[in-house]
């Protein structure tokens, strides 16, 4: 009795969705989802915000580990190769989708085109 329980919890595991994932009809949007992808599944969203932020890039180390060899290593061991100090310019849309009061809103955050993070509101309307 025990065993057929563990295989039914373990069974509803796997065919769950993931936390960051969003169900439109019989497809599933998670995280890498293109915005075509979203737009054929899920329609048109509610609502659209757009912004633009610049992500720094970041110092290259070389360093040596206790032992001698190379590796990751901290403090006086390391030795700056190069810093990066180019900046990349990261397009950031938000959809907003609203699937009515019995369902929750949706929040689906696209950085230069992609799907990065998807979060839940309350209850549409």
């Amino acid at each position: 009795m025990h065993r057929q329980i563990l295989i039914l919890i373990f069974g509803l595991l796997l065919i769950a969705p993931p936390a960051s994932a969003l169900r439109c009809g019989a497809k599933l949007i998670g995280d890498g989802a293109t915005q075509g992808k979203v737009l054929k599944y899920c329609g048109e969203p509610e609502a659209v915000r757009v912004r633009s932020f610049f992500r720094a890039g970041f110092p290259r180390y070389r360093g040596r580990n206790r032992i001698g060899g190379t590796g990751t290593a901290t403090g006086a061991d390391l030795e700056l190769l190069y810093a990066d100090r180019a900046y990349t310019e990261v397009r950031v849309e938000e959809w907003t989708y609203n699937f009515g009061p019995r369902r929750l809103m949706r929040v689906i955050r696209f950085e230069n085109g992609l799907v990065t993070v998807i979060n839940q509101l309350g209850y549409g309307y």
